[in-house]
């Protein structure tokens, strides 16, 4: 749920902070979508994708036929040199052979055209993935950056005036120079902070552009809701085997594994046919030929059984490296939760306490000062509080909006709550 403080905010962000561009809101989910549909990695991957569609449509079909056209037992020496009609065995040949691999292999072949399909899907989903994760933390960097440049902004005139007072004090005599320079320090301090802020934002706007383009310099619209998440933790760790990340690695090892196959079929004998039409002298028959030939992997232990043993090692890498990321994938989603529960909790006790109490103390410092019932310096140092709890809660902003965002996109880019 958006609190009011939020709301406020943001409403003030779309005035207050020059450097923005006039425009409709920018939503979360409005990044998003601008940034997957003009990602150029994405359409790479795409473009792989119909490559690899494209080649199941000749995998596993057989071999183009190979004409045959020539001359035979054309004699060289002698009377009938170079004749092509004298010699009885002389023949002018044309034929056809058609190689037939043997289905095992077609069918394998077709699999492994089929893997690779699936491979280069999952690739795509998972670079999907990577890109809604980044552009959304990179709108929740932004967020968390403004906020904090509204907060500086809202203290500033409040420091202002109590470098005011001070002055006041310090020609009633009821204060001392330095407590007036350390408020006018205070201020300098403040300005030096607005100018980091102001800077933040620049780098975090610039970080959006570089997904989204142009886009960027809208000014964002309300957040969505960062303290829930679609599904629970035991849900999210238990259907870790369905992550983008990881369906990769089940790709590849889909892919390793119909090369094997491909290579078993390899010890399969192949055949094939020859038809040859052979015209001969005047006075000579014609002569028509078929003949058929199958090949014979008889020395299978030091040709097709190594290449095999090879694919079958680089699927066992394949496992070994999948468990490995299966490993320091939940060990990071464990983290991200770990973290955004934290973030969420102290979102919380920042809004309902800390804020608000920092508040009321900055509201009587400055009435007790006004009054003279304060010092300058201990106003100051409640000022220097409520700063401080106030970069804090935009940190905890930053760090719930970039956990959730990494947390929501874990599978596929989804609906934006």
């Amino acid at each position: 749920m958006i609190t009011a403080r939020q709301l406020f905010i943001l409403g003030f962000l779309t005035w207050s902070v020059t450097a923005f561009a006039s425009g409709d809101p920018l939503t979360l989910a409005d990044a998003v979508n601008l940034a997957v549909s003009q990602a150029p990695d994405l359409s790479a991957r795409q473009s792989r994708v119909e490559a690899a569609e494209a080649l199941v449509i000749p995998a596993g079909r057989l071999p183009d036929p190979q004409l045959i056209a020539g001359v035979e037992n054309l004699p060289s020496n002698g009377m009938d040199a170079w004749s092509f009609g004298r010699d009885f065995m002389t023949m002018r040949k044309v034929g056809l052979m058609q190689s037939f691999p043997s289905q095992a292999k077609r069918r394998s072949e077709k699999d492994a055209a089929q893997a690779m399909v699936s491979l280069a899907e999952s690739q795509a989903t998972q670079s999907r993935v990577e890109v809604t994760q980044a552009v959304a933390q990179a709108w929740a960097a932004r967020y968390a950056a403004e906020v904090s440049l509204k907060t500086l902004l809202d203290l500033r005139p409040e420091l202002t005036l109590q470098v005011d007072l001070a002055r006041a004090a310090l020609a009633g005599g009821s204060t001392s120079a330095s407590d007036a320079l350390s408020a006018q320090a205070a201020v300098a301090d403040l300005d030096d902070r607005l100018l980091d802020a102001r800077r933040e934002v620049a780098s975090t706007r610039a970080e959006l552009a570089r997904w989204i383009g142009d886009a960027a310099d809208r000014p964002l619209g309300p957040p969505p809701a960062f303290r829930e998440l679609s599904v629970g933790d035991a849900e999210l760790l238990s259907s870790l085997h369905h992550h983008a990340a990881l369906l990769t690695y089940d790709a590849q090892i889909a892919a390793a594994q119909s090369e094997i196959a491909v290579a078993n079929a390899d010890k399969r004998p192949n055949w094939s046919a020859e038809l040859d039409y052979a015209r001969r002298g005047p006075g000579f028959s014609d002569l028509v030929s078929l003949q058929f030939s199958v090949s014979l992997p008889l020395f299978s232990s030091t040709r097709q059984d190594p290449l095999i043993h090879a694919k079958h090692a680089a699927v066992r890498e394949l496992e070994a490296i999948r468990e490995n990321e299966l490993r320091m994938h939940t060990a990071e989603i464990t983290t991200m939760l770990s973290d955004w529960h934290s973030a969420k909790d102290r979102v919380d006790l920042y809004e309902t306490e800390r804020l608000p109490l920092a508040r009321q103390r900055s509201e009587l410092a400055l009435a007790g000062l006004r009054a003279g019932r304060m010092e300058v310096r201990q106003t100051l140092a409640v000022l220097s509080d409520e700063l401080s709890i106030e970069h804090s809660y935009a940190e905890q902003l930053k760090t719930l909006g970039q956990t959730w965002a990494y947390l929501h996109y874990l599978s596929s880019p989804g609906v934006v709550p």
